[in-house]
């Protein structure tokens, strides 16, 4: 029975060490791997006929960008916006697509960041129009 509990010991340590090597690992770079995690973002440009610029940034990047009032992370499915988004209080109006015909989109306000994963569903249109959200679907 000692050699039991001393070789369950033994085992106990040993998956505690690599547990905290790969929770060092996972701090320092942001993934398991050793490599940046990478995020597609609309950077705000300040030009008003090209609002927003697509890029690419590591989780060091990432991190600078959040900082930036009007970018806003992840990019839509479809690609950044065209037109100017209206942020505020870290939030934006989207057009929500529903499965029914007789109201095809609800507008609703979400967190830009990561759009509460609203940038990954079909049919969502991100920004809402100024107009508001259309009353069918193209």
């Amino acid at each position: 029975m000692k050699k039991f509990s001393n070789m369950t010991f033994k085992v106990a340590v040993v998956f505690q060490i690599l547990a905290l090597t790969l929770l060092a690992a996972c701090s320092s770079t942001g993934s398991v791997s050793g490599a940046p995690t990478s995020s597609t973002v609309c950077h705000a440009t300040g030009d008003a006929s090209n609002p927003y610029e697509e890029i690419n940034v590591n989780s060091a990047e990432l991190q600078e960008h959040s900082g930036h009032p009007e970018d806003f992370n992840p990019a839509p499915m479809g690609g950044c916006p065209t037109d100017p988004v209206v942020i505020s209080d870290g939030k934006i109006t989207i057009c929500h697509a529903t499965s029914s015909k007789k109201n095809p989109y609800n507008e609703i306000t979400v967190s830009v960041n990561g759009l509460n994963g609203h940038d990954k569903h079909t049919g969502d249109i991100i920004p809402a129009p100024a107009s508001g959200c259309p009353t069918t679907k193209p």
